[in-house]
């Protein structure tokens, strides 16, 4: 049986921020999360707190319900969370923040739209509008245009016309400075199913440079899979995205992605070293799409995952999305893609080609950035580490 097979017991800290990782908290979810607090006085940190929720990139959907549902106080007003002004803070600063990188993507869309490139929106701006539902709740950076290969120098030429140039901030972050030679020829030999992102600077004082990242397959080439993005497209709908028509990727195909997007980034040497391998925000994703899944979703997605050869990919990410979130994920969606051997579940390195096993858990892990340590590779990929 591999260490990963169970959620064994945490910090009453990383408890808490569990229980506040939810799109909406019931009455009885309130209540638990007062009585975690009222059980563990004296015992919280919350530094710990602070720091964990900021690192596993919830700590905008935390503070939005400890400030809505004023979870820093007990039912008769007492207070129980210390800085509640910290959480009211970061809430109201993550919607300014998210409303102006709104107002800049909504240009870029309507770009695309009026020059005719044929594309969709991946994972950030379309789940904080249409699965979170709240603007502020989850923090975006960049905007994931996904588009054909043969569409991509007049998308060049659009983010040249907006005034994006393919680079990163400069170290005083008052300029786009471009990627170093090597970075770009071993993108371009390597990962071929994306581009190098392009940046503008912004405002320091709410977004230091906005970025669009490009895509023409779902798939990075390690993977070995061979997939068409007319066929992602053409399932595509219709949406609107920051008061623009837009499409985003079908319901399955969300789900889809989601599970590759986790098993790729938990078990490559490239997020691990960035300590991104493992974010509660990003099982908390895949929760969300499942729990607001169309009709009929079991059988399409077995057959989608079939069809790319990914039942090892779902089969992790559900097994681990689980452990977070029960509810979400049935016993018959999970066991519909049980492999008989499941040791892989506690491995890491086999998408850079080599394989070895986690000497801890996913639970003694989640919460300790330290598990980088233990890290027996190193990954080859140069340039940045937030865009892949």
């Amino acid at each position: 049986m591999p260490k990963s097979s169970e959620l064994r017991a945490v910090r009453p800290e990383h408890e808490l921020i569990l229980a506040l990782s939810q799109p909406r908290l019931t009455a009885a979810d309130q209540q638990h999360v007062r009585r975690l607090v009222a059980g563990s006085a004296g015992h919280l940190h919350w530094g710990e707190f602070v720091e964990q929720a900021a690192r596993h990139q919830v700590m905008p959907l935390v503070s939005r319900h400890l400030t809505r549902l004023r979870l820093t106080h007990t039912e008769e007003g007492k207070q129980i969370i210390p800085f509640a002004w910290l959480y009211s803070d970061v809430y109201n600063g993550s919607r300014r923040r998210n409303e102006a990188l709104a107002n800049e993507y909504a240009v870029v869309l309507r770009a695309l739209d009026e020059v005719g490139i044929d594309y969709l929106i991946r994972k950030g701006p379309v789940l904080g509008e249409h699965v979170y539902h709240d603007r502020a709740a989850r923090r975006i950076s960049n905007i994931d245009v996904f588009m054909r290969r043969r569409d991509y120098p007049r998308f060049q030429q659009l983010a040249t016309d907006l005034g994006f140039r393919m680079g990163e901030l400069s170290a005083n972050g008052s300029s786009i400075v471009p990627f170093a030679r090597k970075t770009e020829l071993y993108w371009k030999m390597n990962l071929t199913n994306t581009s190098l992102p392009y940046a503008r600077v912004g405002d320091r004082d709410l977004v230091e440079s906005y970025l669009l990242s490009c895509m023409f397959s779902l798939f990075q080439p390690m993977l070995g899979i061979q997939d068409d993005a007319d066929d992602f497209l053409e399932r595509s709908v219709p949406t609107v995205l920051y008061g623009e028509p837009s499409r985003m990727l079908d319901p399955v195909d969300q789900v889809l992605d989601s599970c590759i997007q986790i098993h790729l980034r938990a078990t490559l040497f490239y997020y691990i070293e960035s300590g991104k391998d493992l974010l509660v925000r990003n099982f908390l994703d895949l929760a969300h799409l499942l729990r607001q899944a169309p009709a009929g979703f079991p059988e399409a997605f077995r057959k989608r995952v079939a069809k790319f050869g990914v039942e090892k990919s779902a089969f992790y990410s559900l097994h681990f999305t689980r452990l977070l979130y029960p509810d979400a994920v049935s016993d018959e969606l999970l066991e519909g893609f049980r492999p008989d051997d499941i040791a892989y579940l506690d491995e890491y390195g086999g998408f850079d080609g080599v394989r070895y096993t986690w000497q801890r858990s996913f639970s003694e892990r989640l919460f300790d950035p330290r598990r980088v340590e233990e890290v027996a590779g190193r990954s080859k990929v140069p340039g940045p580490r937030s865009v892949v």
